[in-house]
């Protein structure tokens, strides 16, 4: 495809990649805001602007095989042979590790309240290990900040009737919607969308990790904060975040730096030991990541759409090696032709390794082709190529649940159908941003409100569960449990290291 074909398809938002036969998918005018007429955020593609711009012969970008018509409205249950023991099956990377609430009491969420009896707030505030499940499904939404503070819980969004559960920030509240400090966290399908507040803060992220060992977030969906959407800053360690959203950070909100300021995600130099796998990033202004972390850090397979400053940055300090790998960069309607998508600054000789990742820049013959030199603090995002020096030609080895990486050529088709909260369903949010994704639409924003503001999430029939045990009657009495007994759900029936809970949990 031509350069200037692509481009104008791009502004119309009707964008494929090349391979004949795939539908089109349209996202209409109530699931996406008519990007000609808003004023939402910089536009800053011009025709004129990239017409100079070299995509290095970089054709591996298919057209987008999956189709919006079956994605959100649940994915099929499936059990399966769950493999070696992690956090839960198919858990990856360092926070694969993390036990979460195994073995625990299970706490049922019966409300939407922001805290007393019944609450997700009494849940986290509970001691010793434990495994929350819902019975309800809606926006919680929080007067304060709610502080996982305390070890060994696992959070099952997916557990959840109707369309799951999402959780807001009141405009009073100044700070993150959710803020850990503890040791072996699992947090599933969960939405965390605060919002912007009514006074100026720098600090309402939707997540902020503040400490803490083996953590692991997954399917999650984060947007709409005014600083980071998710901010791993602080001395933390062996983490994962996974086939989650992190979108539409807000642009020009309350945050108190005078300039606009959207970010996606954050992680620093005491942060030890993370893997960012299989995520969206799509319509932040910068930081899809930035990782500045002095420890083995790992970046695969993520798709990043419409990034404005830039799209991922390493900072690479003594004790830093990176794998880079197989990640697509996607131009939108904010998208700087001039500047690499991918910065790097400061790497040690042999730090970074580098293979298969697709952008504006890359080159199938030349890994090394999108990746910018940053200069010493990064901020150098027009650049110019990363010296040799700096180059591994080997992977280096990370976790003891590594991923298999997907080739980036057939990313999209492998992570958009699932990415997010996904369970029980997809909410309208993450349905508009993956869409846009695959159309080529959308922008930066500055309030919700642009783009329809919180929905409302159906409600749905939580399933029988006479002993609260958090497994239905009818799947327990399938697989030779007793559903009046509520101790069954810490025991294992087949041995295998998983609890019967944490199966019904996967098989969801």
């Amino acid at each position: 495809m031509r350069l200037r074909n692509l481009v104008m398809a791009l502004l119309a938002g009707s964008l494929t990649w090349g391979c004949e036969g795939t539908t089109q998918i349209e996202t209409g005018a109530d699931a996406t805001p008519d990007s000609s007429s808003s004023d939402f955020g910089p536009s800053v593609v011009d025709l004129g602007q990239v017409e100079d711009l070299d995509w290095g012969g970089d054709d591996r970008l298919p057209d987008v095989g999956v189709d919006l018509e079956d994605m959100g409205t649940g994915i099929e249950p499936r059990c399966r042979d769950f493999g070696p023991l992690r956090a839960f099956p198919g858990a990856l990377g360092f926070g694969a590790a993390s036990v979460g609430g195994r073995g625990g009491q299970v706490l049922v969420v019966s409300n939407l309240n922001d805290s007393g009896a019944g609450s997700l707030r009494e849940a986290i505030e509970a001691e010793g290990p434990r495994i929350v499940v819902f019975e309800v499904a809606g926006t919680i939404e929080l007067q304060s900040t709610l502080s996982i503070q305390n070890p060994n819980i696992t959070i099952a969004g997916q557990s959840a009737p109707g369309g799951g559960i999402a959780i807001r920030t009141a405009e009073s509240v100044r700070s993150p919607a959710i803020t850990t400090n503890a040791d072996d966290i699992v947090i599933q399908h969960i939405r965390v969308r605060p919002g912007p507040s009514t006074l100026l803060s720098n600090s309402v992220d939707a997540l902020t990790v503040a400490g803490g060992e083996r953590l692991i977030f997954a399917n999650m969906s984060f947007s709409w904060a005014t600083d980071e959407n998710v901010n791993f800053w602080y001395d933390a360690r062996d983490i994962t975040i996974q086939d989650s959203i992190i979108s539409e950070a807000l642009f020009d909100s309350t945050h108190e730096y005078q300039e606009p300021h959207s970010k996606g995600l954050i992680a620093g130099p005491d942060n030890a030991r993370m893997s960012i796998l299989r995520n969206l990033f799509a319509h932040n202004d910068d930081r899809s990541p930035l990782v500045q972390s002095a420890h083995p850090f790992e970046v695969v397979n993520n798709v990043v759409y419409n990034g404005y400053q830039v799209g991922t940055t390493l900072g690479m300090p003594e004790g830093a090696r990176a794998n880079l790998v197989g990640n697509v960069y996607l131009p939108g309607l904010n998208y700087r032709p001039s500047r690499y998508q991918i910065i790097v600054s400061n790497p040690l000789p042999g730090s970074l390794f580098v293979d298969d990742n697709i952008s504006p820049r890359s080159d199938i013959n030349d890994p090394w082709a999108a990746i910018g030199w940053g200069g010493i603090h990064g901020g150098d995002y027009n650049g110019s190529p990363l010296p040799p020096e700096a180059r591994s030609l080997t992977p280096f080895p990370m976790s003891s649940a590594p991923i298999a990486p997907v080739a980036a050529s057939a990313l999209q088709d492998s992570l958009l159908p699932t990415v997010g909260a996904s369970l029980p369903l997809r909410d309208s949010v993450d349905t508009r941003v993956v869409a846009d994704v695959i159309n080529k639409t959308g922008q930066l924003i500055d309030h919700p409100d642009e783009v329809g503001g919180w929905p409302t999430l159906v409600a749905g029939t939580p399933t029988t569960d006479s002993d609260a045990d958090g497994m239905p009657d009818a799947w327990e009495t399938a697989r030779g449990l007793d559903p009046m007994d509520p101790s069954d759900s810490a025991t294992d029936r087949d041995s295998d290291g998983y609890t019967n809970i944490e199966e019904f949990l996967a098989c969801i």
